[in-house]
């Protein structure tokens, strides 16, 4: 009992997971906004009629999404696999990026404290809160020369919503320029392997979708409410987007710090020219912070060698 006690598994994952699950557990009844849509293609990708999972223009989601959401259906247990895995994802990349336990124990609370789980569920668009901490491991990968490793990650968190591609920019940390290129023809092969199945086999109109401005956007401002957004323009929102995030990462390559501003460089970006505004989008904006705060916490026991708390932090167990 006290070796259990003493484990990660009672120190850190069960006194943040616990607290999400309960989390869960209230959240599990109320309206989930986009999810119950989600659950029904999911449950089409999963069925004969696979093929035409992207007939409907309006559908923006990933393969890889809409493939959980279906497995699982039901939503009260959506809820806790979603505010599970969002907490659970984020410990687990604190840890690969050297946090101890306790820096990555006060960061976990404060994101379950903050809403980014329940949030992740009750608007049913989790893939706001993960796809960036999918960049930023993707981006300690490239770092790392682990580029075939990073471009698959960030092709893959395309499959949970396409946007995930933007996460290109964090390839610019690999050692040099012709292993980021490496990196993301890898990125496109595994984009290009999740939806030509059903490009070749079935009807897809993901691409036909247009949005229409929104107020109090940047665009709206520009162009005025009502005005149409199609895919020509996501492609020169995308554009900026990536190169400011790419931009942070070639200027901050040799700090820890990149790993975080460049994937919220892209965020912001994105954020800026997106013609439409939703609560859930500053998920993006949360996790990545969230991760900024983690690496302070574990810059502090070198700033502050002496202290009470430089000595907490810096402890491993």
């Amino acid at each position: 009992m006290r070796d259990f006690l003493r484990s990660p598994l009672a120190r850190l994952w069960v006194p943040v997971l616990a607290p999400a699950a309960g989390l869960a557990y209230l959240d599990r009844g109320t309206d989930s906004g986009d999810l119950v849509y989600f659950v029904h293609k999911g449950e089409q990708l999963l069925s004969g009629g696979w093929a035409d999972t992207f007939a409907d223009p309006q559908l923006q989601s990933g393969p890889l999404q809409l493939a959980l959401f279906g497995a699982v259906r039901n939503l009260g247990a959506l809820a806790f696999v979603i505010e599970l895995g969002v907490a659970a994802l984020l410990l687990y990349v604190l840890g690969r990026l050297g946090l101890s336990n306790r820096a990555r124990l006060a960061v976990g609370l404060l994101a379950v404290a903050s809403g980014l789980t329940h949030i992740a569920f009750v608007y049913g668009h989790p893939a706001d809160a993960v796809i960036p901490l999918l960049w930023v491991l993707a981006g300690l990968w490239a770092r790392q020369g682990r580029v075939v490793t990073a471009g698959a990650l960030v092709g893959l968190s395309a499959g949970f919503e396409l946007w995930g591609v933007l996460g290109v920019a964090v390839l610019v940390l690999a050692p040099r320029l012709t292993r980021a290129l490496a990196g993301a023809c890898v990125q496109a092969a595994v984009v290009a392997a999740m939806l030509a199945p059903f490009a070749l086999s079935g009807t897809f109109r993901m691409f036909d979708y247009e949005w229409r401005v929104t107020s109090g956007t940047v665009i709206g401002l520009i162009v005025g409410p009502g005005a149409h957004f199609g895919w020509p323009l996501r492609l020169a929102q995308a554009s900026l987007a990536v190169g400011a995030g790419a931009a942070l990462a070639f200027a901050l390559r040799r700090s820890l710090h990149a790993l975080w501003l460049a994937p919220l460089g892209v965020a912001l970006v994105r954020l800026a020219l997106d013609p439409v505004s939703f609560g859930w989008y500053w998920l993006e904006v949360e996790a990545l912070v969230l991760v900024g705060a983690g690496l302070v916490l574990k810059e502090l026991p070198a700033r502050l060698p002496a202290s009470r708390l430089g000595r907490a932090l810096g402890a491993q167990h």
